[in-house]
């Protein structure tokens, strides 16, 4: 592939904040790709175009991710996890961002939601309005648990997915990314009361969806790490087991990071979009 000679693992890793414009710049490759080939069902195809695209890059930083853990285990852990993470992460919100200017770029067209985002759209549900939010009345610990019991559900499908197939946790990300992008988009779109107070929504979903987002991502690079130890080492030998040990752990951060997102939502999101609304 032309781009993955053009943009080395390396230099991704000495520049891991260029990944969020990496991150853009093939989410707008793959619309245009999809646009001109994929038309009749451009909003799944772009999905699956933006993941071939980042398959080669990601995929090498697992490599390498494994080849640390298993020399060094839990020693030194999150210098060790540090780059990747951070790759992960922003190449996450480079395709969210895409997403979010590609939806605001089709609502200006006049376009069809459908057409762009129609798979995401599918799952979000009914549309969030000013009198769904005034009316919220539950109780924040109890949301809180329930945002928390759904997220690990998702982050056990994310391990999954990386550990057996590891390129399907990397369009499960995509998938993630571009429907948190479709849900803010709609809400915003709907709730907004101008540009400024727009912009100021955005920030106050960002509280809570950036660790999220990151929790997720956690629990793919954990399944992807122990998905290379079990093909490149000895079961059971000392480089395997601090492998899964360290990937184990990774896990537990997803989780923690999980919670986290899951009471900031409840306590924070909450709150202060209604106050704004």
């Amino acid at each position: 592939m032309v781009l993955e000679q053009v943009i080395s693992t390396n230099w991704l890793q000495r520049r891991p904040l260029y990944a969020l414009l990496l991150g853009l710049i093939y989410t707008f490759i793959a619309t245009v790709t999809g646009y001109l080939f994929f038309k009749d069902s451009f909003s799944i195809s772009l999905l699956f175009l933006i993941t071939l695209l980042l398959v080669p890059s990601l995929m090498n930083l697992l490599s390498i991710e494994e080849d640390r853990e298993k020399k060094e285990g839990i020693k030194r852990f999150f210098h060790n996890h540090k780059d990747i993470f951070e790759i992960y992460l922003f190449l996450s919100i480079g395709v969210f961002i895409g997403y979010f200017v590609l939806i605001w770029f089709s609502s200006y067209l006049g376009a069809n939601f459908n057409l762009t985002v129609g798979e995401q759209l599918k799952i979000i549900g009914p549309e969030i309005t000013i009198e769904k939010i005034q009316q919220f009345d539950q109780n924040f610990f109890s949301h809180a648990l329930n945002l928390f019991s759904k997220n690990v559900g998702i982050a056990v499908i994310f391990f999954l997915l990386s550990f057996f197939y590891g390129a399907g946790a990397i369009f499960l990300m995509v998938w993630n990314a571009s429907t948190f992008s479709t849900f803010v988009s709609m809400t915003i779109s709907n709730i907004s009361k101008g540009v400024n107070h727009g912009l100021l929504l955005f920030g106050v979903f960002s509280l809570y969806i950036i660790p999220e987002l990151g929790g997720f991502l956690l629990a793919a690079i954990a399944g992807g790490v122990i998905s290379k130890a079990v093909l490149v080492e000895p079961f059971l030998s000392p480089s395997f087991r601090n492998v899964v040990r360290d990937a184990l752990f990774l896990l537990l951060c997803s989780f923690a990071l999980l919670l986290i997102a899951a009471f900031l939502e409840s306590y924070v999101g909450v709150s202060l979009i209604k106050s704004l609304v």
